[in-house]
């Protein structure tokens, strides 16, 4: 929408104030790359790279080399190759460099990276974020993936079903979700109910069913208070209740991640909670241990449905 394929049905697009709602998408100071790269595969990678600004009516005047520079690609190897004969990651930089070719205000990325082994993706986003800055220039990341959208933004925008429900700089929404949605979008979030809240002083004191103790936590006016989340770096898992607050469950499961483990647990039904503890303090959990699942008052969100 933003680059002028589809057209909203309702609302307009607004660059900078100006309305761009009816304006062509060759005409709008935007550039995008796609997931599939979408280049010429019978032409080099300098005439794909020449190709936008030849359309602009501009002559390259040794825009390409620079263009391949900024890119991380060598000019002298790569200029004159075929575009099917590059790897996933060179054809992803190339298609790169033809976008910037167009010179946009704003450059659209649309799952930039998603073709990509997850190596590659995390070389490419720094080189990314490198070129964002070097450039100057805004980019539009489109993302499903929740470590690129942590790791790349100064703001995200979080959508559901088609409607905005929370932007901002990335560690408040991790840390201040808007609402269940965002929590458990955000990632390793452990969910409580909360069953009785009293109001005093701009904070709330909440309880749950399952919360060893009530819980005085900071809250805006006009915000239900239905669930206290915990994320998982900030539980931990212990046989005695040591830290603020807790609740009794069982150890069924554990997953090593390098010099982290990730303890998973039970409570009553099918309610499961994480904990991610140093491998070595997990390594004193056996699976079937009857523990507490536990965190500070001050590591704990409240967040409405």
């Amino acid at each position: 929408m933003i680059a002028g394929h589809l057209q909203p049905t309702s609302g307009s697009v607004l660059f900078d104030g100006d309305d761009l709602t009816g304006v062509r998408p060759q005409e709008r100071p935007t550039s995008t790359v796609f997931q599939s790269w979408a280049l010429f595969p019978h032409m080099s990678v300098r005439e794909n790279i020449e190709f936008p600004i030849e359309a602009q009516g501009r002559t390259a005047d040794g825009e390409v080399e620079q263009l391949l520079d900024q890119v991380r690609l060598d000019p002298a190897e790569y200029a004159e190759k075929s575009a099917d004969e590059l790897s996933g990651g060179e054809q992803q930089r190339v298609a790169l460099a033809r976008a910037i070719a167009y010179d946009p205000d704003v450059l659209l990325l649309d799952e930039p990276l998603g073709s990509l082994d997850y190596v590659l993706q995390k070389r490419l986003r720094r080189e990314l974020s490198d070129l964002n800055e070097e450039l100057d220039m805004t980019f539009v990341y489109v993302t499903h993936s929740l470590e690129a959208a942590l790791i790349m933004s100064d703001r995200i925008f979080l959508l559901e079903d088609g409607e905005l429900v929370q932007s901002g700089r990335p560690v408040d929404i991790y840390r201040r979700p808007a609402n269940r949605f965002v929590a458990e979008f955000m990632g390793d979030a452990n969910l409580f109910s909360i069953d009785s809240a009293t109001r005093a002083n701009g904070s709330v004191e909440v309880a749950g069913p399952r919360l060893s103790s009530p819980l005085t936590l900071s809250l805006d006016e006009g915000v239900q208070p239905d669930y206290v989340v915990v994320r998982y770096d900030d539980a931990h898992v212990a046989p005695e209740l040591v830290h603020d607050v807790g609740v009794e469950v069982t150890v069924y499961n554990k997953l090593v991640k390098g010099n982290r483990t990730l303890v998973e647990t039970t409570g009553d039904g099918d309610d499961e909670y994480i904990a991610e503890m140093d491998y070595d303090e997990a390594t004193t959990l056996d699976l079937g241990d009857t523990v507490y699942l536990q965190w500070d008052e001050h590591d704990s969100m409240v967040v409405p449905e």
